[in-house]
């Protein structure tokens, strides 16, 4: 409220939007879980509305970042495009007919938590064998202290990409990917996230592992694989549109151009 205050927008802003690494529910108004995120699980963001006198919006910060994406690479005509976000978890976000896919309780696209057969470990999610325990940066840093204990985790590709270890995490991180491909048959898939840019990250062996996974011929001769780079302006941007977006399909689209 300073802030806007102070920066002379108070009174007109009409909508705003936040993105967490969250569950949220259909209305995007409630979180119901946030594993990587402590702090938020079932905070109720209706509040915020009372206390702004706007509408506040929440959604899965994988959400906004391929909303940005499809605008940043142009492919709001694409029917379908797949996000794959590999951070701390594995983010995944689903676009279909030019639409975020939320699935019937607004939770769809946790493609992180899809379950590993005879895995016994357990994910921050509560759950047990979720690909996330060995398809995200948690299990990097934990493959990084147990096999390279000497290297900082941001030169672990830089100093050891050739090590079996590690180019065995990059083809795993493939196999997901690949599986909701598989599924969904898209035009386009977005891959980034913070693993992904870790310097000498190789991108080759995680493409080329997509496609051996990928179902013979189709949908692997049409796949369309795109390396994103975010900066701290790309969930921003994605977060502004979606706020746009709800704002202008909350009041049935009756508002001009100006």
């Amino acid at each position: 409220k300073s802030y806007l205050k102070n920066s002379g927008f108070e009174g007109r802003i009409k909508a705003a939007a936040i993105g967490l690494p969250a569950i949220v529910s259909k209305d995007k108004k409630r979180v119901y879980s946030s594993p990587n995120l402590k702090g938020f699980d079932n905070a109720d963001f209706r509040s915020f509305e009372e206390y702004f006198g706007f509408p506040v919006y929440v959604d899965r910060d994988v959400n906004f970042l391929l909303h940005n994406d499809i605008a940043k690479h142009s492919l709001s005509g694409e029917t379908t495009v797949l996000g794959f976000y590999i951070g701390t978890g594995f983010g995944n976000a689903i676009s279909i007919g030019g639409k975020l896919y939320s699935g019937s309780n607004g939770v769809a696209g946790e493609l992180g938590h899809v379950p590993i057969i005879d895995s016994t470990d357990v994910c921050t999610c509560g759950n047990v064998g979720c690909i996330e325990t060995r398809c995200s940066g948690k299990a990097l840093e934990a493959l990084t202290a147990k096999h390279f204990p000497d290297t900082d985790i941001k030169k672990v590709f830089k100093e050891h990409k050739n090590s079996p270890v590690l180019q065995k995490f990059v083809r795993d991180l493939a196999i997901p990917i690949a599986t909701q491909i598989n599924i969904l048959d898209p035009d386009c898939c977005i891959i980034g996230g913070g693993v992904v840019d870790m310097e000498d990250f190789p991108k080759e062996i995680l493409s080329d592992s997509v496609r051996f996974y990928t179902r013979k011929p189709y949908p692997e001769k049409n796949l369309t694989l795109i390396f994103t780079k975010h900066d701290q302006q790309s969930g921003v941007f994605g977060s502004g549109d979606f706020a746009l977006n709800e704002y202008l399909r909350q009041i049935g689209n009756n508002i001009t151009n100006k």
